[in-house]
């Protein structure tokens, strides 16, 4: 599914005012949802009391790791959340920013370890391994 959005009013922001209002916290990896190419990391969207579970697809076959949000059985009702929460539309590049903030927090870099032990070729040269996250 491609996205395309015609934006006619000239006071368009890159990032929309919702993102740092946003908390992203980790809920779920399964390696045996992901290939050689793709990382799938299941996160908890949260604001106030409210939460919607969605999915990060990362691309990892490209000179850089990035992601957005999948479009899955969770993405309808994550795009749902934000209007609902914020009254603003869901944007791909929401979606970038969202999941690259992700990629800062120690559960991604616990994800990326493992991905990198099963697929190592694609990810050898992107992961920076510290002492923390050595088993």
């Amino acid at each position: 599914m491609s996205r395309l959005f015609i934006l006619k009013n000239g006071n368009y922001t890159s990032v929309s005012s919702f993102i740092h209002q946003v908390e992203v916290a980790f809920h779920h990896f399964d390696l045996e949802r992901c290939d050689e190419k793709t990382l799938y990391v299941t996160v908890k969207l949260k604001y106030g009391t409210h939460k919607v579970l969605c999915d990060f697809i990362y691309i990892i076959d490209q000179q850089e790791i990035y992601g957005a949000i999948s479009i899955n059985k969770h993405y309808e009702k994550t795009r749902v959340f934000i209007q609902q929460q914020f009254q603003q539309f869901l944007l791909y590049s929401d979606e970038m920013v969202l999941a690259k903030n992700f990629m800062n927090t120690v559960p991604f870099k616990q994800c990326l370890q493992q991905f990198a032990k099963k697929y190592p070729a694609h990810i050898s040269s992107k992961i920076h391994y510290t002492p923390a996250m050595a088993e």
